[in-house]
């Protein structure tokens, strides 16, 4: 067990390029003890793989599967998403979604999958054309097929980002690696140049054009800060606001 624990310290070390010293004065604990640790010479206590876990910045599953490799209960649950103890999430992510209209917003988890939308949002998916939409990557693939987005190639590339540093987060994700290749190697953005892409501006608004309506949208993302189960924790909340006024006058005039 002290070994198998060893080698994920050891791994996560390296996904986050932390020396053993630097471990050590994160974790606040002898670079000697934490290389016992890693050897499988010594055996942490409880406490010292949550202390780990926190100086790494490790995900509640991989907490989990540390502890798991140590020899302890799993410190977070994970638990049905219909369960009962997780209908205060769910009725938050309702209300958010409800209260955020006439403005389109979503909630999506972990892998980009829509867990929930309100009626604009469905509205915008359905108008343009990618009604049942069940993943926002896949959808946004699906738009590099025609005209629906003015600045499809500048939305392209910082979805790529966006992926790119929650794959560093989770410390590698097999679904959204292959979700980043499938835009990277997109025809329209891999002969695409960096100095295409304006990243000048304060807002990089997304530019629908629907209907002969040109309608611009960014984003706020609301995450849960204290919510400990698993796989709720990693749900976001999606809200998208006008970036001009032609924008907001349409969604408040379809009230």
């Amino acid at each position: 067990m002290a070994e198998a624990f060893g080698n994920i310290m050891r791994e996560w070390r390296s996904i986050r390029r932390f020396s053993q010293l630097q471990l050590s004065v994160e974790a606040e604990i002898s670079s000697r003890h934490l290389s016992f640790l890693e050897s499988g010479r010594a055996h942490p206590s409880r406490s010292m793989v949550m202390k780990l876990g926190d100086a790494l910045q490790m995900p509640k599953a991989m907490v989990n599967q540390a502890l798991g490799a140590a020899g302890f209960t799993p410190a977070f649950p994970q638990l049905p998403p219909d369960d009962t103890a997780l209908a205060p999430v769910r009725a938050a992510v309702d209300y958010m979604l409800i209260n955020h209209a006439p403005l389109p917003a979503i909630a999506i988890d972990r892998h980009w999958d829509i867990i929930g939308a309100n009626p604009p949002a469905l509205e915008l998916f359905a108008i343009g054309g990618v009604a049942g939409a069940g993943n926002v990557i896949d959808a946004m693939i699906a738009f590099a097929e025609d005209d629906l987005l003015e600045n499809w190639v500048e939305a392209a590339y910082l979805f790529l980002v966006r992926l790119r540093v929650e794959i560093a987060h989770y410390g590698g994700d097999h679904t959204l690696e292959r979700y980043a290749d499938q835009i990277a190697r997109h025809p329209r953005l891999k002969g695409a140049a960096l100095d295409q892409i304006d990243l000048s501006q304060a807002v990089a608004p997304t530019i629908f054009n629907i209907g002969g309506e040109r309608l611009s949208l960014f984003s706020t993302i609301a995450q849960f800060g204290t919510v400990q189960e698993v796989t709720a924790s990693d749900i976001r909340i999606e809200m998208m606001f006008p970036a001009d006024d032609a924008t907001r006058r349409y969604f408040e005039n379809r009230q």
